[in-house]
């Protein structure tokens, strides 16, 4: 007796055609398409940044962040990184803060805040404006509204735009000029910094000897008290002392520097204050 055995299904099928093959290679070219399409996308001109501007700006030219963030016309939208943007911008001193906007995909807006100038340096071949850390922003004439920051032994090599000058005189310098009271800053003309020791030229000809770094705040802080009372008892003085802990040593008009205030460290001393007067020789003000 005979027994008869089923073929599996994949045995009863015809053998592929030429027409199956065909199919069957126009469906693998089309996918390759596709994902070829798909890789192009991001680099497609319809997605190219048309339009890249900077706003903000004053001290740095709009070209020199254009080419420091590496945002130009053509640029594909999906390579603009905000944050990589500001990380980049950052890297100069002139530059405080960062914003970046996107009207995707074609228009990209770089809102920078540059740090303030807050003294103008002289050097040999004019000023350098420099902000609160010794940054150099730009090279003018004359110092302008600033007051021109004077070092006393300023480093011969080229400063750079844009760079924090190395000179610790000059940073001490433009720290200080940051520092100002707002009562103060008008009245400022000019700060002198020799090897770490400050003073004050103020606009009616008064120097003010503020001391080194120690402290330096604090007696910035005390100085417009001190104006005032200077003013309040119409006393004409040439010259300020805060260097010495607890006393203002004041300079009258037209009399002989004292000796006793030529060095700081000589000062012992500490009288009880009792407001200003002329004929003392360390008066003191509270």
């Amino acid at each position: 007796m005979g027994v008869v055995v089923p073929l599996p299904p994949d045995r009863l099928r015809r053998p592929a055609g030429r027409g199956f093959i065909i199919h069957r290679l126009l469906r693998f070219l089309a996918a390759i398409a596709a994902l070829c399409a798909v890789a192009a996308f991001p680099a497609s001109s319809v997605f190219a940044v048309r339009s890249a501007s900077v706003a903000g700006n004053a001290a740095v030219p709009a070209a020199d962040i254009l080419l420091r963030a590496q945002v130009s016309s053509g640029t594909s939208a999906f390579r603009v990184n905000a944050e990589e943007i500001r990380d980049r911008l950052l890297q100069d001193p002139r530059i405080e803060d960062v914003t970046v906007t996107m009207a995707f995909p074609w228009q990209v807006t770089i809102l920078v805040r540059e740090r303030q100038p807050v003294a103008a340096l002289l050097v040999e071949d004019g000023y350098l404006t420099v902000g609160d850390d010794g940054a150099v922003m730009a090279q003018v004439p004359d110092p302008g509204p600033l007051p021109a920051l004077i070092v006393a032994r300023l480093p011969s090599e080229k400063a750079q735009i844009g760079t924090v000058l190395a000179s610790p005189d000059v940073r001490l310098g433009a720290w200080t000029a940051g520092a100002l009271p707002a009562r103060l800053r008008a009245r400022v003309t000019a700060l002198q910094v020799d090897q770490g020791d400050v003073s004050l030229i103020l606009r009616d000809g008064v120097s003010v000897q503020i001391g080194d770094a120690s402290g330096l705040a604090d007696r910035l802080a005390m100085l417009p008290g001190v104006l005032d009372a200077i003013a309040a008892r119409q006393m004409r003085v040439e010259s300020v002392d805060l260097r010495f802990t607890g006393d203002v040593i004041v300079q009258p008009a037209g009399a002989a520097p004292s000796s006793d205030a030529a060095d700081p460290g000589e000062r012992q001393e500490n009288p009880s204050g009792r407001g200003i007067d002329p004929a003392m020789r360390r008066p003191s003000i509270h």
